[in-house]
C-alpha cells in the first residue's frame, strides 16, 4: 500500500512506479499452489492498489506474468489455466524443458523416469476445469473481501486434492 511508506517518498513512487509486475508467488520452490497464490495475489493488490488512487492519482495496475519456464518448479504456473490450456503448457514444458544450469532444485523436487526432470510431469489431471480467466470474468465486479470470503468458503471443507481451487471457487459460486 502506498500508505505504507513516509509521506515524503509518496510523490517519488507515485512518479515512478506505473504498474506492479509479478509471476508466479507461492509457486516456486515451497511446492505452493499456483491457483491460491494468484488469488492471494490479486486480493492483497486489489486491497493495496486502492491506496494509490486514493492518493490523487490512478491506481496502480498489476501485469501477472504466466509462463511454464519458472525457474523454481518449472511448470507449476501452468495450473492457474483452464484445462486445455493448462495440458498445452505442461507439454511445452516438458518438450522443451529448462538448461539445468537455469534452475535449482533440491535432489528430491525433480519428476519423472529416473526423477531427472525438471518440469511438472504426468500432471494433466491435474489441470482443472476453470482457470484465471474464469475467475477474473467472475469476480471482476467483486470486492477483494468478497473474492477471499468466496475463497475460504470453497476451501472450507479441508484438503481436497481432487479439485483445483478455481473449480472448487467457481463451482460454489454456481
Amino acid at each position: 500500500a502506498l500508505t505504507s511508506y513516509s509521506e515524503d517518498v509518496r510523490p517519488a513512487l507515485k512518479t515512478l512506479v506505473s504498474s506492479l509486475g509479478t509471476g508466479p508467488w507461492l509457486s516456486g520452490l515451497w511446492w505452493g499452489d499456483s491457483q491460491l497464490g494468484f488469488l492471494t495475489m490479486w486480493v492483497g493488490h486489489a486491497i493495496a492498489a486502492g491506496t494509490w488512487a486514493a492518493e490523487g492519482g490512478p491506481g496502480l495496475p498489476l501485469q501477472y506474468y504466466v509462463y511454464a519456464d519458472f525457474t523454481e518448479n518449472p511448470g507449476n504456473q501452468c495450473f492457474v489455466h483452464s484445462k486445455d490450456d493448462c495440458k498445452k503448457c505442461l507439454a511445452r514444458c516438458a518438450a522443451n524443458p529448462l538448461p539445468s544450469g537455469s534452475f535449482w532444485l533440491p535432489a528430491w523436487g525433480f519428476m519423472g523416469p529416473g526423477n531427472n526432470m525438471s518440469c511438472v510431469v504426468d500432471s494433466e489431471g491435474y489441470c482443472g476445469d476453470r482457470g484465471f480467466l474464469d475467475v477474473v470474468a467472475t469476480y471482476r465486479e467483486s470486492t477483494a473481501l468478497q473474492l477471499w470470503e468466496a475463497v475460504e468458503e470453497a476451501l472450507r471443507s479441508g484438503p481436497r486434492t481432487e479439485s483445483q481451487v478455481f473449480d472448487l471457487l467457481l463451482s460454489a459460486r454456481g
